[in-house]
């Protein structure tokens, strides 16, 4: 097997074009638009494997390339209100067939699938490898479970608009960085999930989440709870965002962003209604005292 940066991007829209024009019309734009993304491929050293439907799968040498391609993509004007959005993920690949598979086409897979149009998810692979005035363009998502995978990806987002529409990272106000947390527990009605360091937990309507809530206002995959390095952080990945309430009363609203939590406090889970206890998540940490 060979190690190459996948590259997944996919077109935004599509589906409202072909309700706005004819199949023909609408055919024949979408697949112009994949031969300029075929071009933009090639253009910065990479290899297109396959382009079908609304999207197009690439693999490069180095990170730099992968990159590259995917902000022209997701950059470009395309008209007609359509955009791009995409994934990377660095790998080992396996070739047969005129096509390449492995677990870096599939993760490469799900964080296209998650990025919003004109946005750009990479793993940590892909990231690592970026020098630092690159690395400096991302915003990091923290830990986000994708599906198929054991542990948690860490994923960095770069979008074409403001920060406002990007993941960012909220420190409480009156601990900027934060207290050292050993242990956390989660609690939904009876339901509980305790969380050490590493360990993560998916709440959605998903069945594969670890905290399933069967609500219409719920993502399939709304967002996630992660310890890491000692600090409990909730990232939302909804359209419909979370509210989080502290213990001291201090709301906070996210929508594809991340923030720390300590202490005690609750997630409302794609609501601002506190009386809909069936969607709320409660938090409690286990902080670290200093001697």
């Amino acid at each position: 097997m060979a190690t190459a940066h996948v590259l997944i991007a996919d077109i935004t829209g599509s589906t409202s074009l072909y309700d706005r024009l004819s199949d023909q019309d609408a055919l024949a734009q979408v697949s112009a638009i994949l031969a300029q993304m075929r071009t933009i491929i090639e253009d910065n050293g990479g290899h297109c494997v396959k382009s079908q439907g609304d999207d197009t799968l690439s693999f490069f040498t180095d990170a730099a390339s992968a990159f590259s391609a995917a902000r022209e993509m997701i950059q470009a004007d395309w008209g007609e209100g359509l955009g791009v959005h995409a994934g990377a993920h660095c790998g080992d690949v396996l070739s047969q067939d005129s096509d390449i598979y492995g677990d870096a086409v599939n993760t490469a897979a799900r964080l296209a699938a998650l990025a919003k149009p004109g946005e750009v998810l990479i793993g940590d692979t892909v990231f690592e490898q970026l020098a630092t005035p690159l690395q400096a363009l991302f915003v990091s998502m923290g830990g986000v479970k994708l599906k198929g995978k054991r542990n948690a990806t860490r994923v960095h987002s770069f979008a074409v608009s403001d920060l406002s529409t990007q993941t960012v990272l909220f420190g409480m106000k009156d601990s900027p960085i934060g207290p050292r947390t050993e242990s956390a527990v989660l609690t939904c009605g009876s339901e509980e999930w305790p969380l050490l360091d590493g360990e993560s937990v998916m709440v959605g309507r998903s069945s594969d989440c670890q905290a399933v809530l069967e609500h219409p206002w719920v993502s399939r995959k709304h967002g996630v709870f992660e310890l890491r390095s000692a600090q409990l952080e909730y990232t939302d990945h909804s359209s419909s965002g979370s509210t989080v309430i502290t213990s001291g009363g201090q709301e906070y609203t996210l929508q594809r962003r991340s923030m720390l939590l300590s202490g005690e406090g609750m997630v409302l889970v794609g609501t601002r209604d506190k009386t809909v206890a069936s969607s709320i998540i409660r938090y409690s940490t286990n902080d670290l005292v200093p001697d």
